[in-house]
């Protein structure tokens, strides 16, 4: 590739801002495409939106009011901040959760036609957005990318592009993410590339590539994988892929973006496997947004080893978050042996599934001295022959894990699910009185309704689809069966059982409780790191 040839990748406002780390998608697109000779630059716009709020959660505070130990003075730092967030957002008639993103009132960005109507509308970012597009002006990128991991990135990433457009930009700009993946038969319509020129779904690091390939050489899009754009009055969807190997590519690369600076205690984001080992779920559709297969390939143990090496080499932390679907048993046990062989100073977390290694004396040992801090297991459910249901097909043992949890030095999160098909009431009962029994075995919890998810088929009900929601991911829906709850009952159930775990033990839920939990309380221990291997030339 020519370096002249400029990419400017950009993470819309409207996310979460609950994380200690920015979000992978950037630092892996960008890592390949500087690899393969890419000028590239990455701005993080959900942060600097925030930022120039004047509002922040620092880990210092979260500690203090932690330590203090009671809900009003837990409550303080988060809702305080949050309170300012809601007072900002109110002048635009919307809605600015901290954890859940920025809305406008009746929720537009799930409708099409209310997303478009809505990108005239001001809003908090106004001022960030004029800084941008003078930016772009300025740094001549040929390519403008944007990453959609939430339906609430969606208006204002209309917004921002209907800005770029009109400021005369001759470029090209192509919109990926999550969710993009999952709506692109929906989103794939006139009005939508009357802004961007194309959208990219699934793993986006080769298709980027190719597109930019093309744009260099002058070529036809029509050889880009995974590409959907428009070729005059056609909308051309691109339906082949290019298999990408999780190895090929470079470590990570979050230079540009705030490391550090994110709220309460900081990390840095990785990803082993791409998409869910096991997959089968009923109720899951995240798998989904890596590919039709749902899975597509693991990074070795050396390299994600090499990953951990060189960020901690680079940024000087030595906390990172594993936002894989599931963490294998296996990957854990391999990349704990080689962190404890070389004595490397380093705490990690993930999600994992309900396996029986987590049973294992000797697996908790050797994971829990290699600084694995915090587990997340999808537990849903107590179980009970209508658990099944949900085909999870794990070993789920709750207590018995969370007894060896304890006893590896390893803190346990339990995701719980209520109103799934056939189960209902007594079941959420069960799961609650387990959580308040075992409170001192489980650092914290969460509590969901289910709801019937796009790109899942589940029995016993059938989605009730409103043709002017079109942009939506979860369906209401009604049961084919007697002993299936309606939308409405899932949510007062799921509501119900939250407000009595809130009330009783509190600190399970608690989002500033959160931002500390997983890591240790040691300050300015400097990370101990074995030499970088001749590998490391991919950094």
């Amino acid at each position: 590739m020519g370096e002249w040839l400029k990419v400017l990748l950009l993470y819309p406002p409207g996310w979460t801002l609950v994380t200690g780390s920015s979000h992978l998608a950037l630092p892996l697109l960008k890592s390949y495409l500087q690899s393969n000779g890419l000028d590239v630059s990455v701005r993080d716009l959900n942060w600097d939106a925030a930022k120039r709020q004047g509002v922040e959660l620092h880990k210092t505070s979260a500690r203090k009011s932690c330590l203090a130990g009671s809900l009003s003075q837990m409550n303080e730092p988060y809702f305080s901040v949050e309170d300012r967030l809601m007072n900002v957002a109110g002048r635009y008639g919307a809605q600015w959760n901290a954890q859940f993103g920025f809305e406008y009132e009746e929720s537009p960005q799930n409708s099409s036609r209310l997303a478009f109507a809505a990108i005239d509308r001001t809003s908090p970012f106004d001022t960030l957005f004029d800084e941008v597009v003078g930016d772009i002006s300025r740094q001549q990128a040929a390519v403008i990318g944007f990453c959609l991991a939430s339906t609430c990135q969606i208006i204002p990433t209309l917004q921002l592009c209907t800005r770029i457009r009109e400021s005369g930009f001759p470029g090209f700009i192509v919109l990926g993410g999550n969710t993009v993946s999952r709506l692109s038969r929906e989103m794939a319509i006139p009005a939508m590339f009357d802004l961007v020129d194309a959208l990219v779904t699934f793993q986006g690091e080769l298709p980027l590539f190719r597109l930019c390939q093309a744009i260099e050489r002058g070529d036809s899009l029509d050889s880009v994988p995974q590409l959907i754009w428009r070729d005059g009055d056609d909308i051309r969807w691109n339906t082949h892929n290019e298999n990408l190997d999780p190895d090929s590519v470079p470590t990570p690369d979050y230079r540009g973006l705030p490391v550090g600076q994110y709220w309460g205690e900081n990390y840095v984001n990785l990803v082993a496997a791409r998409g869910c080992y096991y997959g089968k779920c009923n109720f899951c559709a995240i798998p989904y947004g890596w590919g039709n297969g749902g899975y597509s390939g693991a990074r070795s143990v050396d390299r994600v080893y090499e990953d951990i090496l060189v960020l901690m080499e680079r940024h000087d932390i030595n906390r990172f978050k594993f936002v894989d679907e599931a963490l294998s048993p296996k990957f854990i046990r391999a990349l704990a042996s080689r962190i404890l062989r070389d004595g490397v100073n380093v705490e990690w977390e993930g999600y994992t599934r309900l396996e029986p290694a987590w049973h294992d004396p000797a697996f908790m040992e050797i994971v829990g001295k290699a600084g694995f801090r915090k587990g997340y297991f999808g537990l849903e459910l107590l179980p009970s022959s209508k658990r099944n249901a949900l085909n999870k097909r794990d070993c789920a043992r709750p207590k018995l894990l969370l007894d060896a949890c304890r006893a590896g030095g390893v803190k346990a999160h339990l995701f719980c699910m209520f109103g799934y098909p056939g189960t209902g009431e007594e079941d959420a009962k069960r799961t609650v009185e387990f959580l308040l029994e075992n409170r001192e075995l489980i650092d914290t919890a969460d509590i969901f309704p289910w709801t019937y998810a796009k790109h899942t088929s589940v029995p016993k009900v059938q989605p009730t689809l409103d043709p002017d929601r079109d942009w939506s991911l979860e369906f209401n829906h009604v049961g084919t069966d007697p002993d299936v709850l309606s939308s409405a009952e899932v949510t007062e159930l799921a509501s119900r059982y939250e407000e009595i775990l809130w009330d009783e033990a509190p600190r399970l839920l608690h989002p500033t409780y959160r931002f500390i939990s997983p890591w240790s309380e040691s300050k300015g221990v400097q990370p101990q790191r074995p030499a970088l291997s001749p590998a490391s030339a991919y950094a």
